[in-house]
Order: C-alpha cells, then sequence, then structure tokens
C-alpha cells in the first residue's frame, strides 16, 4: 500500500540517527501512517477547516489502528518532524498536527506499508462492501483504466499555482470561514489526489451519513479536473446551480412530509427507506412533532406576501444569491456582490446553530432572519436537536435523487454512457447529445421531487480552460521562481 511524505523527509536515516528505543514492538509502517495523515486527511475532506495550517487528527481512530499511537506521536514531535497546536476539545476537535518548516515546503513522495494488519485497519472504513458495490454497480463500473490525467501539465500548474501564492498572499483561496488556506498544505493534498488518479486508485467510498459517493476525483481540486478525460474523450459536468438553497424548498412542500410514490414524489419516508431506516429523527421531542412542523409549514406557506413564498420565488428565478447579496450590502455597508464569497456566508447562515445569533459575529445571520422569519423559524426547529440535521437532510435528499433516481434512471437507458459523480452534478464524454440528454433526465427528476427545475451550469473539462483562482490563464511554459 502507497501513503505519501514530504519528499526530503528520510524516514531510514531519521530512525539510524534517532532509534525509537522508547517504543515498544515498534514497526516503521506505523511510524509512516502518521507522518501520512497530515495530506492524507485534509485530501479526502476538501471542506475539513484547517486552522492555521494544522491537520485535526481524532486520537480515537489512532487508538483503533494501534494502541501506542501516542508513543510515536511523541517520537515525531521530539525529533521535529511534525509540530501541534495542542488544542483539543472533546467532542469538537482534534489535536492538530502539520510539518515543520523543514519539511512543510517540500513536495511529496510515496512510501510503501506492508504490515496486513494496518493495511486492513486503513481499508476499513474506506472500502465499498458488497451490497453498496451491488446496489451501486451502474456508478462504480465506470471508475477504472479509462479514467487518466496529464500529469505532467497538472503538475506544472500545481507548481505555479503554489509559486503565485507564495508571492502574493491576497491570491491564497479562503476555507469556509472565509480564512486563507495553506498554500503549502493546499498544494501537497492536491499532489496527493494527482498520484491516486494517476496510479487508478480512486479511494471509493459511500459514507454513510449521507449516501455521498466520494472518490479522489470528487476530492480533486475543481480546477485540476481539467486534467481529467475517459478513453481518450473529454469530459464535461452538468452541476446544479445554487443547490442547498434549491433542495431547502422542498422542507416547504407538506407532500414532503407525508408518504409518496418513490421517484415521483420525494418524502421524508422516501429518504428513510432510502438509508435504510436510520436516519436520525429530527422530531425527537415533544415540542417538534411532526404534526406540529407541518402545521407550522402550512399555515405561513398559505399567508399572503408570506416570506415562504418570496424565498421560492427568489430561488426558483436564480436570484437569491443577487437578492441577499445587495440585501447585505445595503445594511453593512460593504460589497458582497462576489458570489464566491457570499456562498459560505449564506451557509454559515443556514447551516450554524441557532445559539449562535447573538455572536457578534452573526449579523449576516441576524439580517437574514429579519428578511425570512418563517423560513429562519422552519430551518432552527430542524436543527433544534442538531445543527447538522439540515445539512444532512439536504445532503441525502441530493443523494437519493443523484445516486438512486437520476443516475439509474441513466444507466438503464443509455447502459454504454459513462457517468460519473461529484455530489450534485453528473460527469459524462463530452460528445454528441449526452450533456443535452442528461441535464433533459435531471430536470425532469428534480422537477418531480422539488416542484420546478433547478437552474444547471455545464462546465467542459480541458486542459486549455486551466486557471488560477484570479481568472489568469495558465501558461505551461512560463515559470515563476520563488
Amino acid at each position: 500500500m502507497k501513503l505519501y511524505l514530504p519528499a526530503n523527509l528520510d524516514v531510514s536515516t531519521l530512525l539510524k540517527e534517532h532509534p525509537p528505543t522508547t517504543i515498544e514492538n515498534f514497526k516503521t509502517d506505523r511510524l509512516i501512517y502518521i507522518i501520512s495523515l497530515v495530506i492524507s486527511i485534509p485530501s479526502i475532506n476538501k471542506d475539513l477547516i484547517i486552522k492555521n495550517g494544522f491537520t485535526p487528527i481524532n486520537a480515537e481512530m489512532l487508538q483503533r489502528k494501534f494502541r501506542n499511537y501516542d508513543k510515536y506521536i511523541n517520537y515525531l514531535l521530539s525529533h521535529n518532524i511534525l509540530i501541534t497546536d495542542n488544542h483539543c476539545i472533546n467532542g469538537k476537535k482534534s489535536r492538530g498536527y502539520k510539518y515543520s518548516p523543514m519539511y512543510e515546503a517540500a513536495g511529496i513522495k510515496p512510501a510503501s506499508i506492508h504490515d496486513s494488519h494496518l493495511i486492513k485497519s486503513i481499508n476499513k472504513h474506506s472500502d465499498i462492501t458488497a451490497a453498496k458495490a451491488k446496489k451501486y454497480k451502474h456508478l462504480l463500473f465506470w471508475y477504472n483504466y479509462n479514467l487518466i490525467i496529464d500529469y505532467d501539465t497538472a503538475v506544472a500548474f500545481l507548481e505555479a499555482d503554489l509559486n503565485r501564492k507564495l508571492l502574493n498572499p491576497s491570491l491564497r483561496d479562503l476555507d469556509k470561514e472565509g480564512k486563507p488556506k495553506n498554500p503549502h498544505l493546499q498544494h501537497k493534498c492536491a499532489l496527493h489526489n494527482l498520484e491516486m488518479i494517476k496510479e487508478g486508485n480512486f479511494n471509493l467510498s459511500i459514507d454513510d451519513n449521507v449516501k455521498r459517493l466520494h472518490s479522489t476525483i470528487s476530492n480533486f481540486r475543481s480546477m485540476m479536473r481539467n486534467c481529467i478525460s475517459y478513453g481518450g474523450r473529454k469530459l464535461l459536468s452538468i452541476d446544479v446551480k445554487n443547490s442547498q438553497p434549491y433542495l431547502s424548498t422542498i422542507l416547504l412542500n407538506i407532500l414532503f412530509w407525508r408518504e409518496g410514490r418513490l421517484g415521483e414524489n420525494c418524502t421524508i419516508l422516501d429518504i428513510n427507506k432510502f438509508y435504510d431506516n436510520n436516519f436520525k429523527n429530527i422530531f425527537n421531542n415533544t415540542d417538534n412533532k411532526l404534526t406540529s412542523f407541518v402545521t407550522l409549514v402550512n399555515s405561513y406557506i398559505s399567508q399572503a406576501d408570506s416570506d415562504l413564498q418570496r424565498y421560492k420565488t427568489l430561488v426558483q428565478q436564480g436570484k437569491f444569491y443577487a437578492y441577499l447579496g445587495e440585501e447585505f450590502t445595503n445594511i453593512l455597508g460593504l460589497d458582497y456582490t462576489d458570489k464566491k464569497h457570499l456562498k459560505p456566508i449564506v451557509f454559515q447562515v443556514f447551516f450554524s446553530a441557532s445559539t449562535y445569533l447573538h455572536q457578534a459575529k452573526a449579523k449576516h445571520k441576524r439580517i437574514f432572519k429579519n428578511l425570512f422569519p418563517h423560513l429562519y423559524e422552519i430551518f432552527s426547529l430542524i436543527k433544534k436537536s442538531d445543527k447538522a440535521n439540515l445539512p444532512r437532510l439536504l445532503q441525502r435528499i441530493e443523494s437519493h435523487l443523484i445516486l438512486n433516481v437520476i443516475t439509474k434512471r441513466i444507466a438503464k437507458e443509455r447502459k454504454n454512457l459513462p457517468i460519473f459523480t461529484i455530489h450534485d452534478s453528473i460527469v459524462t464524454t463530452a460528445e454528441g447529445d449526452n450533456a443535452a440528454y442528461i441535464q433533459q433526465v435531471m430536470e425532469e427528476e428534480f422537477t418531480k421531487a422539488i416542484g420546478f427545475p433547478p437552474k444547471f451550469e455545464v462546465e467542459h473539462w480541458d486542459i486549455a480552460n486551466l486557471a488560477f483562482n484570479d481568472k489568469t490563464p495558465f501558461n505551461k511554459e512560463v515559470r515563476i521562481a520563488v
């Protein structure tokens, strides 16, 4: 099994110069595994919040792999391979680690491990079970040797991208909290996924939380997908625009909360069935009975000039972000017209806990509540027992429709058409009427479920489209020295 380490770290030399005599039954593979986590964890979870470049590594997860994990970590800390933020909050935040400056700026290299027990433990939570393989064979079949990447171009782009961000910090990407990402770690994660695609390792998994299909492709930086092709054919993706606001409108439809026909009406009972009846009951106390919720929605939606109707209209017309950005601009006196910066704010408004409302940084959430008071109340009711209920429910609706309805229909109607998914988007080969056909199927099935069609965005994957985050086109011939 291959793992990835900083390119300038020689583990053999490290162990020779600093023998790990205090670690009982020491195994080199375990040391390599811990070192690799700083790269692999954010590589497979690109939405993970990485504060100050420190990758959170869960101690319980490590202990399940081997009990004396802490001895290995202390060894790496004492010999200046890793540094830690030494900050953990029980149940909320794991202690963070990053490479020391000597190794932070280096690229990556592969390191093989051979410990069968460790390899089995690593694969335990990422492998596709036999049941899942059967259920999703219409999708998993296409992840094969035909998926290739223009490796040299991708490496050159990533090198240039890193150099630009080091020279000009204003060009750095922002995380969901609006803070700059660590360019060295971001570079390593991209290289990690690049190497895996090159090797044909797509790291397929379907999480048990929201049933999304995850892969090296879905975890790869979106711009880098321009380097991927299938069997010599270019690819394109059909994305649902503003998918979270769009999907949320189904929660304002009384029919969603009642039993319907699978495939024609997407209902709470359908979603529960799709998830083997293990969906956490969001109405799990006496104040949140389902009947009370339905009554609440019904009374609000029927009111004249209801903010729920206004919200649905804005989403249907594709104007929700523009409207909210304009309101934020008018009230706060700052420019919120750039959707790239507005989207993380909307996610915070939607998915943060209701208790966040009274904090100083919650000004956007308070404005949203004033603009959409009834919608805010409904979202708060769903999040009352757990703030994760709202995003979890929306993502389960998305994965149900994409994986269990739309792609299965496509596979049945056009069994020879390659299809891949990146959460709310479907990828296929850019030839003939493929794009038009898939968009038609998506439009029909989403309309059946949600009540109106979403807006779509078609993106063609082509190395000619490679550009940096300030939209400067990539020129492979131009290298920037640091």
